[in-house]
């Protein structure tokens, strides 16, 4: 008796449990086909956007606020307003990361953007073996980033393959990661050996989306290579230039991992990147408020340059 009198006990509670599946049912059951689409669309991106949101948007506004604090990961933080952006325009040294990092930009990207494309059109061509030759250049994206920058640090010592080569043409061995004139632009060669690849792929994209008979049509109206290039190409080919153009950018401002591993930001900071700089003053001198507002510069840097290539392709006739 008394074990009945539990479970008749108990069934208000069960029913309550399914009380809130009823009502989802009977409100799915009400929507017309398109809302339900339109809903089941929005549960698929809702894992990326919760993972964007916790990952991505919750830290970016943390640095925001923490760019306004003095915190030295020790104590609590303590609210100083702009000093830390004051201190920054001061320092010597942050100025110095940002030239680096400006000058590593582009001239990463503005090779980039031409050998990537030539590279497409030689792809493009009906050659032998041309799909081992797409596989075998799309190799150095593959590879980890670290095992890329100590591939590379051994290549670039004074007895590795490319002193070797160097000196097989007589022109001597080069101190390359030791020496200010010559270790940005062994950082800037790997940054383009590994980007080309990638951008090459995405120009090939483009140019097989083409229609041939474009091509056809001008040859029939005597138009010669290069004008089929500059006036069927290009114009078509400017959505996949703006993405290489943007993508290349963004990849080349945030590079970290060779300078740190390679050169560690010297010799005499002419590597010290400012995402290096970042992370130098934020673990290495625990001043967390000045990394932030860095940090900061960065994200404004990167979002104005953004918006001038979108203003600009879009003058270009991209719409």
């Amino acid at each position: 008796m008394e074990r009945n009198v539990a479970a008749l006990g108990r069934q208000p509670a069960i029913a309550d449990k399914f009380a809130f599946v009823r009502w989802l049912a009977a409100w799915v059951g009400g929507l017309s086909i398109w809302s339900r689409l339109r809903w089941a669309g929005f549960l698929f991106v809702l894992p990326a956007l919760i993972h964007l949101a916790t990952f991505k948007f919750y830290p970016m506004l943390e640095a925001f606020w923490l760019s306004f604090h003095r915190y030295d990961l020790m104590s609590p933080p303590v609210f100083n307003g702009l000093r830390n952006y004051q201190v920054l325009w001061e320092n010597p040294l942050f100025h110095q990361s940002f030239w680096v990092s400006a000058t590593y930009m582009f001239g990463v990207a503005l090779p980039e953007w031409f050998l990537a494309l030539g590279l497409a059109l030689l792809l493009n061509r009906q050659i032998p073996g041309r799909s081992l030759i797409r596989l075998a250049y799309f190799f150095p994206i593959a590879m980890s980033q670290i095992v890329v920058a100590m591939v590379w640090k051994f290549m670039y010592h004074p007895h590795g393959l490319v002193n070797t080569i160097l000196e097989f043409f007589w022109i001597g061995r080069i101190n390359w990661l030791s020496t200010e004139e010559t270790a940005l632009p062994a950082l800037i060669i790997i940054g383009i050996w590994r980007g080309i690849p990638l951008f090459a792929v995405l120009y090939l994209a483009g140019l097989q989306s083409i229609p041939k008979e474009y091509y056809e049509a001008a040859a029939i109206d005597g138009a010669g290579p290069l004008q089929r290039f500059l006036h069927i190409t290009v114009p078509l080919l400017l959505p996949t230039i703006l993405l290489v153009i943007v993508m290349s950018l963004l990849s080349a401002v945030k590079v970290f991992l060779n300078p740190l591993v390679m050169t560690e930001g010297g010799p005499n900071g002419t590597t010290r990147v400012l995402p290096y700089f970042i992370y130098e003053t934020g673990f290495a001198y625990f001043r967390m408020g000045e990394a932030a507002a860095a940090s900061m510069v960065l994200f404004a840097f990167v979002f104005v340059l953004t918006l001038i290539n979108l203003r600009l392709l879009r003058r270009g006739g991209l719409e």
